[in-house]
């Protein structure tokens, strides 16, 4: 939970498409609703300069260089394959703008252990009412619209679900990737004594609470860490210049203009309200998509390692 004393941060948006199905077509902005733990830290030498990235071949017992680097798939016999750069390219998915609602389910059908990743979806300045009505629509109903998405070469099974006026965008696991209690090896569940059950549920019933309490789940440690962080910095001890301090292994996406996310929902939702009665039709009434910017072509990358990195099952996963 964050302190009352902490400014909210302001979030990125990092993709932008459309919500289709049948003749329904609503232009969004894809936000994060999550952030990492604030005790992640970067690695760096004792002058404060960033740590690259080495891969190292024990068997060899030497550094590898770039062009030494393939993929390899393990089979579930064990052996290791090599995949080429054009099997990969041809595996993954044709590049989309869409996320392309295929089914509506009751909300409660999903298992909670297939949500992975929460995401936010904010109505593009050309979603007229059409975005409101669909998350008014799918609240009243309590369904969840279940389809999939590419995003930066991967495609992603998403569930959109209504959440307090906005809508937001989970990301599924694949069934392959749960295991059940039968793969792990758990025991299968004995019947417990009557009179031992009403004794627990007793126990249970004393620590009961209406509701969960979010002070429950403050960070302790990310706050302890923050405060030794902190004090440092006031005194000057082991401050090292953040210009220093590079990115080695990102994704070099920086320098997006960074945009508060309830300031984007006032601005579309509220503001536009009174203008939109004249001139707005039903979603339905909308055949076409919105003409949209054909997303530019990346350049090659220049990193032969990223090229290569581990290939997983089927169609190119998911990255965390």
């Amino acid at each position: 939970m964050r302190e009352a004393k902490q400014p909210a941060a302001a979030v990125r948006p990092f993709w932008s498409g459309t919500i289709t199905f049948g003749l329904v077509s609503i232009p969004v902005d894809l936000y994060a609703a999550v952030q990492p733990r604030r005790t992640s830290m970067k690695l760096v030498d004792t002058e404060g300069h960033p740590l690259g990235r080495r891969y190292w071949c024990p068997k060899h017992e030497k550094l590898l260089d770039n062009d030494e680097l393939v993929r390899g798939f393990e089979t579930e016999s064990g052996k290791m394959v090599v995949i080429t750069d054009a099997e990969f390219e041809s595996a993954a998915p044709e590049k989309s703008r869409d996320i392309e609602l295929k089914s509506f389910v009751p909300v409660d059908s999903i298992p909670p252990f297939y949500f992975e990743r929460p995401f936010f979806l904010a109505p593009d300045e050309r979603a007229g009412k059409a975005y409101a009505l669909l998350e008014q629509t799918m609240a009243r109903t309590g369904k969840a619209g279940i389809g999939s998405f590419v995003m930066r070469g991967h495609e992603y099974l998403v569930a959109i679900l209504a959440d307090n006026g906005i809508l937001r965008a989970e990301v599924l696991r694949y069934a392959d990737e749960l295991r059940t209690p039968e793969t792990v090896g758990l025991p299968k569940p004995h019947k417990g004594e009557a009179g031992a059950v009403r004794a627990l549920a007793r126990a249970i019933e004393s620590l009961s609470k209406p509701g969960l309490d979010l002070a429950e789940m403050q960070d302790v440690e990310a706050a302890a860490l923050r405060h030794f962080a902190e004090k440092k910095a006031k005194s000057d001890e082991g401050v090292i210049a953040m210009a220093e301090l590079e990115d080695v292994d990102g994704d070099g996406g920086g320098g997006a203009e960074v945009i508060d996310l309830m300031d984007v929902l006032r601005k579309s939702l509220g503001a536009r309200a009174a203008g939109d009665g004249a001139k707005a039709a039903a979603p339905a009434a909308a055949p076409t998509k919105p003409a949209r910017k054909a997303p530019a072509k990346r350049a090659p990358a220049k990193n032969a390692a990223a090229r290569r990195a581990p290939a997983k099952k089927g169609h190119a996963r998911k990255t965390a």
